[in-house]
Parts: structure tokens; sequence; C-alpha cells
């Protein structure tokens, strides 16, 4: 017998999601903190791929059909965490990279960037790579303190 899938009830695993969980435990303020809204981000975006997986193997014929339905919705509600970070007048004390490993970070960022590429969502785009951007910042930073003549001979490997 064949299950149907529904798109907008497939993911309600997460509908109680770190948001409500914080503010079940009256932490509110937790979530104007840039360090825990980005922590949501990559963590959901991670979820979503485990998930993906699970489904993909568990009901491939009916899931095939609402993949891209069922992407799209969690990939805007996870975006909506970004949208809560002032990404241009952030706080030196809140480096995004100094609080998450930041290659797997920028990873999952540009997991979503490709995604609403691909749908030519571009506002949602230039703010996600706004974030890479701060990721790179201090490996920037860094090359900058490097002599000249070192950064020549790296390169030419």
């Amino acid at each position: 017998m064949m299950q149907y899938l529904d798109p907008n009830t497939l993911f309600s695993i997460f509908e109680q999601g770190d948001e409500e969980v914080y503010k079940e435990h009256g932490a509110e303020d937790a979530l104007k903190n840039p360090y825990v809204l980005m922590g949501m981000a990559v963590r959901g975006i991670e979820n979503y791929h485990m998930m993906d997986i699970m489904y993909m193997r568990q009901y491939p014929e009916q899931y095939r059909n609402v993949r891209k339905t069922i992407k799209l919705k969690y990939f805007t509600k996870l975006y909506k965490y970004l949208e809560r970070i002032d990404s241009k007048h952030f706080d030196k004390i809140y480096k995004v990279g100094e609080s998450f490993e930041k290659g797997q970070c920028f990873l999952s960022l540009d997991k979503m960037l490709r995604f609403f590429e691909s749908l030519e969502h571009y506002e949602k785009c230039a703010v996600i790579k706004r974030f890479q951007d701060l990721l790179l910042e201090p490996i920037e930073e860094l090359y900058e303190k490097i002599p000249r003549r070192t950064q020549r001979r790296a390169s030419s490997l």
C-alpha cells in the first residue's frame, strides 16, 4: 500500500523547533543572540539533509514528488533566522567564525545559497553571502599580515 506524503506536515518533527524550546524555558533573550540564530540555521540545514536522505530511502517515489516543495518551505524557515541577524552592524564580539566551525558553517550556508540561487531568489542570496563574507573576514585579515614575499610563494604552489 502506497503511503501519501503530505509536504505540509512531512517535517512536522521540526515544527517545535529551537525557537519554541527557548521560549518554553523562558530563554527568549537567547533568540536575540546572533550565535543562537546562526546555530539554528546551520543545524537546521544539517538536519534537513539527514531527513532528506532518510525520506529518499524510506519513501523514494512519494518523496520525490514533494521534495522541492519541502526544501523550499524548510529553507525559507531557516532563512528567517538569518534575517533576524544584523550582518551590516555585526558586533565584534559576535564573530560567527569563532562560535562555529568555519568550514562547516560556510558549507551549510553555501547549500542554502545555491538552493535559493537556483530559484533566482537573489535577495536571499545576498544576505547569505554577507554571512559567508563574515566567516572569511578573519582569514583575509590573517592573509594581509603575511609578508608579500611569502604570499607570492604560497600562491605559486
